[in-house]
């Protein structure tokens, strides 16, 4: 009884939000509320600390800056043949390739990169791949106190909340798995081990497997389907959609608020946390963090200049006297992404893009009757996942994480991504322009040459893995270039990773920009948990390493004394 309850209350507490999102067609001014814990960003990082903070019984509002996302919450976008249903475009595996033909409304404005800008961030637009990290993700990048062993509870309780699934079609069928049985039984001939991955994440070198997914019930689940719920059913949780955060108010090292921008029918002016005792928690991304960060007085002085110059902002930035000199927007770095791209005539393709406006019928009817058939799957068709360790030169062991899937520039083909993850040592930095949008000025991509070695080695590894593979077409590169030639010619993908976590403080000469409890060095009440304080790239898609990073931030935090004013460095 006490469980069936919860869920009523649950069901309830998001009704009531949707009612009040509903009805607030406009732009609106903020209450003289003030909150114990204000966290901006409601991605991997944002919701899970948000759920976790309002858990322990504080007053927590949660700030996104786009609009809301899958059914649940409110969201609208979706096609025609999904109107009349409780689904958004967010909720079907299959329409996830949608932001890449029509980012319209879904993808952030102010950035140079693809990111979500909608409820729920990365989380709520990605093909929603869920991995356990190798161990080594953890030892090699991170600081004391953030080791693999000091995560093992995190990860528990995380993956026993978000679970995970190899076979996301609720008939536990996978459906066209041509692609996957070509290039699986190819590598597996090649001496190559299948695993289920999350069941043995330390086994990632010259294995393979089905992807994982944080799919549910035939739809995106993860943290929007958990730990955004729990915070919901909660009278001392808050959240707006649609309203943007310019920049902290603060004096000094201590955080009084937060200055907003309505976006769309959100809130404006300045929310306040709870005078003497209140924290700020950043978990806008990367780069939407990093950009929060130089607007609000903290970063390199190179930046915070712009920011003055800026017509924007300039006018009303807090006095130079109050900056804090941090390496901000440095430490980027991310996988690098080379895509290769085979064909072979056992490879059936599936028209995921063109199930936007015209699904196949009885796929369709299938789906929205039972959760079931090709578009519970994740588009386009993912797998199989392999993964290879390549020791280099400089004694780093470097991870490859490779990602198939079924499309290309003809109906047989499959691309395959490399990931070179952890061990990559080349950084870069990102900046801020005059106009307040962040770029990367810098690419981080493959400027140290055992970084490279790998990537080049890891593509000959997997050529001769496909030798034996009869009607096999190499369409990328082409059989007269070789690994290295085509390494040097191709661009990498998106970057991530700016506020690094350490105990080398960046005012000092070191690196870091927030401690070990992820707290801004230079402040006693701002903290940023996502991605970008990571120390260095992991091996697979980072989803859930953020939310396990923001379980065990939330212990750290939550473990705090109250915030004591902090003297300008």
């Amino acid at each position: 009884m006490r469980v069936s309850s919860k869920l009523a209350f649950a069901a309830t507490a998001v009704s009531s939000w949707l009612q009040l999102a509903s009805a607030q067609a406009t732009c609106g001014n903020v209450s003289s509320q003030s909150y114990d814990y204000i966290v901006i960003g409601s991605g991997a990082g944002g919701i899970p600390i948000a759920d976790r903070l309002s858990e322990a019984g504080h007053s927590v509002l949660l700030i996104e800056k786009g609009p809301p996302s899958t059914g649940r919450w409110g969201g609208t976008m979706k096609p025609n043949w999904l109107v009349n249903t409780s689904l958004t475009r967010f909720d079907v595996p299959g329409l996830c390739n949608q932001i890449w033909a029509d980012p319209t409304g879904v993808s952030c404005t102010d950035v140079d990169q693809m990111a979500g800008c909608v409820l729920g961030g990365g989380t709520a637009v990605n093909a929603g791949l869920w991995w356990k990290p190798h161990p080594d993700d953890w030892d090699t990048n991170f600081p004391t106190g953030w080791q693999s062993k000091d995560l093992v509870g995190p990860t528990e309780k995380v993956f026993s909340r978000i679970p995970g699934t190899i076979a996301p079609s609720m008939d536990g069928k996978r459906y066209l798995s041509q692609g996957f049985d070509m290039l699986g039984s190819s590598l597996g001939a090649a001496g190559w081990k299948y695993i289920v991955p999350n069941e043995h994440p330390e086994l990632k070198n010259r294995t393979y497997g089905h992807s994982t997914f944080m799919y549910s019930g035939g739809e995106r689940g993860g943290p929007l389907a958990t730990y955004l719920v729990s915070a919901a059913s909660r009278k001392q949780f808050t959240l707006w959609t649609n309203t943007v955060a310019r920049r902290l108010v603060r004096t000094g090292g201590h955080v009084t608020g937060v200055e907003l921008e309505c976006n769309g029918a959100g809130h404006a002016g300045t929310v306040s946390v709870t005078p003497g005792t209140g924290r700020v928690i950043l978990s806008a991304g990367a780069f939407g963090s990093a950009k929060l960060l130089f607007r609000s007085g903290i970063g390199p002085v190179d930046q915070l200049n712009i920011v003055k110059n800026s017509t924007l902002d300039g006018p009303t930035m807090i006095s130079a006297d109050q900056w804090i000199n941090l390496p901000v927007g440095y430490n980027l770095n991310d996988h690098v992404g080379t895509d290769i791209e085979v064909s072979h005539p056992d490879v059936v393709f599936y028209d995921y893009y063109g199930a936007w406006k015209a699904p196949i019928i009885s796929d369709a009817d299938t789906y929205l009757a039972n959760r079931t058939g090709p578009l519970a799957q994740a588009a386009p068709n993912i797998g199989p996942i392999f993964w290879e360790v390549i020791k280099g030169a400089d004694g780093i062991n470097r991870h490859l994480h490779w990602q198939s899937r079924v499309e290309g520039i003809v109906n047989t083909s499959m691309t395959i991504t490399q990931y070179l993850g952890t061990g990559s040592v080349s950084r870069g930095r990102m900046t801020i322009t005059r106009q307040l949008n962040t770029i990367v000025s810098t690419p981080p991509y493959l400027r140290n040459e055992h970084d490279k070695a790998a990537v080049i080695q890891g593509l000959i590894n997997f050529q001769e893995s496909m030798k034996a593979v009869t009607n096999l077409s190499w369409i990328t590169p082409k059989s007269n270039v070789t690994a290295a030639q085509f390494v040097n010619s191709v661009p990498a993908l998106p970057s991530r990773r700016t506020a690094k976590i350490g105990t080398d403080d960046g005012r000092t000469g070191g690196s870091a920009v927030v401690d070990l409890n992820t707290k801004v060095y230079g402040t006693d009440n701002l903290f940023v948990v996502d991605a970008s304080i990571f120390p260095g790239m992991i091996t697979a898609n980072p989803s859930a390493a953020i939310v396990i990073v923001s379980e065990h931030a939330a212990t750290k935090i939550l473990a705090l004394p109250p915030p004591a004013a902090v003297a300008k460095a």
